[in-house]
């Protein structure tokens, strides 16, 4: 485990041996970050994790450990309590995982996504640039999603553009 400076890592947390976290970042308690992928036949693979500089994991998240490539959570991201990252997810910079949020593995969310409470991602979904997930909204291999763009609803449809003031 490689921990960058000023970073505070809650003494409940428990981090796996392959995890490099960046500077100024926080892990809240009773994270489990770096452990086995949840894919079978694949747990033994542990390509790690990385935590980029000032991602802020508030507490309960998991993250697993990526079993082709690292998991990677982007500079700056916010992941709220009951988040998880499934093994081999890209998270970008700047992204929001709301309570209970669901991050499939092998998926990427792009930068200034924010994805709403108990949102589902389903595994390999790229979400691009921008968008904004509703709350218990599913986002599954065929919804087609466009930068900038809100969805919401089971199947996810867009529902208008995604604009910060």
């Amino acid at each position: 485990m490689k921990i960058g400076i000023n970073t505070f890592i809650h003494p409940t947390a428990v981090i796996g041996e392959n995890v490099t976290i960046g500077d100024n970042c926080y892990i809240g308690p009773l994270c489990i970050i770096g452990y086995p992928a949840e894919w079978k036949g694949e747990e033994h693979n542990d390509r790690g994790v990385v935590i980029c500089d000032g991602a802020r994991l508030t507490g309960l998240v998991t993250v697993d450990s990526g079993a082709e490539n690292k998991t990677i959570i982007g500079q700056n991201s916010y992941l709220m309590k009951h988040s998880h990252v499934g093994h081999d997810a890209i998270i970008g910079e700047n992204v929001t995982l709301s309570c209970g949020a669901k991050i499939g593995g092998h998926t990427a969310i792009y930068s200034n996504c924010n994805i709403g409470l108990n949102a589902v991602i389903h595994q390999k979904v790229i979400v691009p640039q921008g968008c904004m997930i509703g709350a218990s909204a599913f986002i599954g291999k065929k919804t087609e999603l466009n930068p900038n763009r809100k969805y919401a609803g089971v199947p996810a449809k867009d529902i208008g553009e995604n604009i910060r003031p």
